[in-house]
Parts: structure tokens; C-alpha cells; sequence
């Protein structure tokens, strides 16, 4: 998620006390007397985590404080939690509905197919850039603010969109939409329960953009092929979201305590001149990119991630060109091949969880809890091989001689090992970085899985025209089996590259 996604799974977690080290080199600040000397620098300090400013109200009251969002009712924090998720849900699925517009887009506005997806991509596009924006804007704000001002942003530029009669005007409002398309997780739930619900987050990205070519190809055959409707679905899926919104209360740790500093009369807390509040979050949006370009544990598993993702994404050329042209389905059969890849999510759901339970766990007893963050990759090594049997089969099973049925359950393999490679990475970066850091590293992964996702539909059909169906899909899952060895290199030498890195790192 995550992202979605998307602001991760790991900011969820954020206890809000805690300080980022410079991007130059690695501190320890598990000390008290440690902690208050990086506070005395704050001025000079633009790395430091937002939240840690903090100072007349460093913690909660004690374990059972009622305002701790963690101590708050059950179905009060299922609320908080399933705005996110179902939130999440609906702007991924958005990116695939329009598919099913395609070729009326086409038809309305006579225009290559190419350039009737470019306000999927576009809007795909908005999504890498909208989390670098509003994760610093959540931590000095809230989480709370991010929902009341980008959702009315999507409300209104997807609807602009799609009464937009201009297709250079829909690709703007698409990509506007898209930044507004920006969530946060709620700090909610003990770590030993986050990661099992942070699952229905993180699992948002991936089930939007497989669902929505069927839910899009339902709806616009619905209402007479009116395309304005792929981009209606979003708002209406929204709408629970909007409504929940009205209830909704901060869940940020370092704003409920900043807010209750000055509540209490510290009428200074955490006040910041213009200069400080900019420069920390310039910081904090570019720290992703540096993760990008300087730290090949991030580089390296967001690129294997990335390519995995955008392979879903390139499905919404290669499916509807595949099982078209070779067993002649309409969009709303070709929808229902996507239902494949879903059911390897759930396989990887159960992958992921089996690893957890049996591997992660039995070293943590043994270790006292010290466990090495390679020891998160058994999922992503299991995966790797799933993912070429997966594009394989899917590139050379298709012809006329052979059942439909046949290439639809390749998307099992493939989502299988898709999902398990992207949980095990995004819990391997959390463990590997900490909480901070590793909102970082996987803001850097969302940034690459969704630029590659909004570049791949551009190009897929050209490739299977070009090379046909067998050998397009072969290319693919060549990559893939280039790309296979990455989560075993990191088991491998992950702590000697963990050691090299430019910021502080688990040092088990």
C-alpha cells in the first residue's frame, strides 16, 4: 500500500519520537540523553524525522492513555483502518477501469490507441509524485489533513475529466487527479498485529489495477459504452470513504501530542520559522530519490518490484490483444482472465504468512528477537521462480488449438510470485532501515512501480504487433529471469551491503 501505495505500511508504525539521521552517515539515538541532544540541534538539523518537534509532550501519559490512538475501541480503529484500504482500492482500481474506455476514447476523439491511454498513464504518473508530497505535509500536519484536502482534489479533477471534451484536457485533469490520489495508514495497532492488518493496505495497489479492467468492462457495457463512467466508478467507490471521513479523528502520534502541548499551555510547541518548515521537507521529499540513485538495497528490490507491478500494468494491452485476437472475447470475458492473477494473490497472502509463522519466527525465538532483516526474504525467493513459470506459460500457451483456460491460469504462477516478492521486499526495507528510513525506501519503491507502471501499457501492444504473442511475452519473461537472483543475492550479502549503507541500518 505500502505503499498502497501510496504512504506505507511502515509509517503506520511511526511512533513519532524518533529522529532520521542525515542522509551522510549513521547516528544512534536510542538514548534519552542522545535524543535531547539531536532536539537542541533541531534548528540545524533538516534530516530529523517531523514529528520530533515536539518538547512539552514527548509521549503518551502512560500505557493506557485515552487518546493513544492504540488504546482506542476495536471498531473504532477497523473504521481508521478500512479508510486507507477501501480508499487505496478505489484509486488503483481507477487506473484500469479506463481501459475499457479505450476504444471509444479512440472512436470520440480520433486518436491512436497510444494516445488513448494517456490518461491511465498520466494519471499513473500522479500517483509517483503525490506521496513525495503529502508524507512530510502528514507528519507535520496530521494524517487527517491529507484526507480532507486530496480527496476533494480527485473529486473534482476526475469528474473534470470526465466531462472533459478535449482529450489534451483529460490528460491534465487525469495526472491532477492522480496527485490528489495520495492516502496515509492510520497508527493504529500494535506492531505485532500492524503488519497482518497493514495486509488489506498493501494489498490495494495490486488488486485495483487486476480488477479494474472487469469492473470498468461491466460499467461501460452497463450504461451503453458511455466511457465517462471507467472514471465514475472511482467516485462512487469513494464515497464511503467521503462519508467515514466526517468521523474521522487525528491518529498521528507526534500531531496528537504536539496539539496537546499547546492544549496544555505550551503555546511555542513545536513552532518553526518558514526557512526550518521548508528545508525539512524538501528533505524529506528527497530522500527517496537519493534512496533511488545512492542505496542498492533500495535501487535494486524496487526495480525487481517495479518490474513485477508493471508487468500487471502491461497486461491491459497484452490481454485484451491476446485473448481478442486468439479466442475472440469481448472486454467483459476478457476482464473475468484477470480473476487468475487475484487467486495467486491469495496464494502469496498464504506464501507470505507461512515464511512469517514458520521461518521468521523460530529465528526470532532463537535470537531473541535479533533477527537478521534478510531473514524476511524466504517469501521473495520462493516467488522468484514463480514469476518466470508464470510469464512463460502466459507467452506460449495462447492459439487456437489450446482451451482459453489454459493462458488465463498462468496468472495464477505470476500473481503468486508477484505479491510475495513485493510483501517480503517491503517488510525486508522496514526491518533493514527502521521506521523512518523505511517509509523512505518504500516511497522510493512506489515512485518506481508506478512510473514503470504508467510507461509499460504504452508500449505493450507495439511489442506483440511487432514481435507476436509468443516471442513479446518471451521478452518479458527473459527480464524475469534476469531479475531472479536479486532477493537471493540480498540474503546472500545483504549485511555487508547493509554496512556500506548511506543511513543507519539494522545491525543484527
Amino acid at each position: 500500500m505500502e505503499e498502497v501505495d501510496d504512504i506505507p505500511l511502515s509509517q503506520m508504525a511511526s511512533d513519532g519520537g524518533r529522529s532520521d539521521a542525515p542522509v551522510s552517515g549513521k547516528t544512534n539515538g536510542n538514548s534519552e540523553a542522545g535524543q535531547a541532544g539531536q532536539d537542541a540541534q533541531d534548528n540545524k538539523s533538516t534530516g530529523k524525522h517531523l514529528g520530533s518537534t515536539i518538547e512539552a509532550a514527548r509521549d503518551w501519559d502512560g500505557p493506557f492513555d485515552s487518546e493513544n490512538p492504540r488504546n482506542w475501541p476495536l471498531a473504532k480503529k477497523i473504521l481508521h483502518s478500512a479508510i486507507p484500504a477501501i480508499y487505496g482500492f478505489a484509486l488503483t482500481v481507477g487506473t484500469s477501469t479506463f481501459v475499457a474506455a479505450v476504444p471509444y476514447i479512440q472512436e470520440k476523439f480520433q486518436v491512436s490507441r497510444t494516445a488513448a491511454l494517456l490518461p491511465i498513464s498520466l494519471y499513473t504518473v500522479g500517483f509517483t509524485l503525490g506521496p513525495l508530497i503529502a508524507a512530510p505535509f502528514s507528519e507535520l500536519y496530521g494524517r487527517r489533513v491529507i484526507y480532507w484536502s486530496n480527496l476533494p482534489l480527485l473529486v473534482i479533477f476526475n469528474a473534470a475529466a470526465a466531462e472533459s471534451n478535449n482529450l489534451a484536457a483529460m490528460v491534465v485533469l487525469r495526472f491532477l487527479a492522480g496527485l490528489g490520489g495520495s492516502g496515509t495508514v492510520a497508527d493504529l495497532w500494535e506492531p505485532r498485529h500492524a503488519g497482518l492488518v497493514g495486509l488489506s493496505y498493501i494489498l490495494a495497489p495490486f488488486l485495483g489495477p487486476s480488477l479494474g479492467p472487469l469492473v470498468g468492462a461491466y460499467i461501460v457495457d452497463e450504461y451503453d459504452h458511455d466511457w465517462k463512467y471507467s472514471i465514475w466508478i472511482v467516485l462512487i467507490l469513494c464515497a464511503p470513504v467521503a462519508v467515514a471521513m466526517m468521523f474521522m479523528q487525528e491518529t498521528s502520534k507526534s500531531r496528537i501530542l504536539l496539539l496537546r502541548a499547546r492544549k496544555r499551555g505550551d503555546a511555542h510547541a513545536g513552532k518553526k520559522s518558514a526557512r526550518q518548515m521548508l528545508s525539512m521537507m524538501g528533505t524529506a521529499m528527497l530522500r527517496p530519490l537519493h534512496m533511488i540513485v545512492f542505496e542498492p538495497l533500495a535501487l535494486l528490490l524496487s526495480i525487481y518490484t517495479a518490474f513485477n507491478f508493471a508487468m500487471i500494468f502491461s497486461f491491459f494491452g497484452s490481454y485484451s490483444y491476446v485473448y481478442a485476437r486468439v479466442y475472440g472475447f469481448n472486454p467483459k470475458e476478457t476482464g473475468l482472465c484477470y480473476v487468475g492473477i487475484v487467486v495467486g494473490f491469495i496464494f502469496a497472502l498464504a506464501t507470505f504468512g507461512f515464511f512469517d509463522a514458520t521461518k521468521y519466527r523460530k529465528e526470532a525465538a532463537k535470537t531473541n528477537g535479533k533477527v537478521a532483516p534478510e531473514h524476511r526474504l524466504y517469501a521473495a525467493m520462493f516467488g522468484s521462480f514463480l514469476l518466470p513459470i508464470g510469464l512463460f506459460w502466459f507467452a506460449w500457451a495462447p492459439r487456437p488449438s489450446v482451451h482459453w483456460i489454459v493462458p488465463v491460469l498462468a496468472g495464477w504462477p505470476f500473481g503468486w510470485g508477484a505479491l510475495a516478492v513485493f510483501l517480503a521486499s517491503v517488510t525486508y526495507l522496514v526491518d533493514t532501515y527502521g521506521v523512518e528510513n523505511g517509509a523512505s525506501a518504500i516511497a522510493a519503491n512506489g515512485f518506481l512501480r508506478f512510473l514503470l507502471g504508467a510507461v509499460f501499457p504504452l508500449f505493450t501492444i507495439q511489442m506483440y504487433e511487432g514481435l507476436g504473442i509468443q516471442w513479446a511475452g518471451t521478452v518479458f519473461a527473459f527480464v524475469s529471469v534476469a531479475l531472479l537472483p536479486v532477493p537471493w543475492a540480498f540474503f546472500w550479502k545483504g549485511k555487508s551491503l547493509r554496512q556500506r549503507s548511506h543511513y543507519p541500518t539494522s545491525s543484527y
